[in-house]
């Protein structure tokens, strides 16, 4: 009895519905993604979203990319639910134990560096725009981990187009 205790400690819970949760996670994120872009795209102004690792929340945001620097000039609402449109990880019961697990600021643009942030322009390219000049800073990775301990599913955009992708 006491080697089956300790197996069930040292063993990783790897069960199909762990993999289950995470592919869930990684599907909610990925709506969110692609709804940012279709909206940017759709309205033909910079929508995005932003990360917080700390609250395990992401929302959709329109940006304000007059400010310097750029800011929230509003959260859309979801088409279905008519609520902001925010995926709160620690906050769903279905997604229980999956956090976002990238260790620092998830988006990284060419020269600027790393951003919480993602903004896609209104041709649905993710980019990142200074306010005071308008400088355009183009997505050179874009990876959100998520992870239960043991698993990690990707949600990936392409630079180049804003493809959302779940590996």
């Amino acid at each position: 009895m006491l080697l089956g205790i300790m197996a069930a400690i040292v063993i990783p819970d790897s069960s199909p519905g762990n993999q289950r949760k995470l592919e869930l996670a990684a599907n909610q994120i990925a709506q969110a993604l692609r709804f940012a872009q279709g909206e940017a795209l759709r309205t033909g102004q910079h929508h995005g979203v932003t990360i917080d690792q700390v609250s395990q929340r992401i929302t959709v945001i329109k940006w304000d990319i007059t400010t310097d620097p750029v800011s929230t000039e509003l959260v859309p609402y979801h088409p279905v639910s008519k609520q902001s449109f925010e995926f709160d990880a620690a906050g769903l019961v279905l997604s229980r134990g999956i956090s976002i697990s990238n260790a620092s600021d998830i988006f990284l643009y060419d020269s600027i560096g790393r951003r919480r942030s993602l903004i896609f322009d209104a041709r649905g390219i993710p980019v990142w725009v200074r306010g005071s000049d308008g400088s355009v800073f183009r997505l050179t990775n874009g990876i959100v981990e998520l992870s239960d301990g043991n698993s990690l599913v990707e949600v990936a955009v392409a630079p180049l187009t804003g493809r959302v992708s779940i590996q």
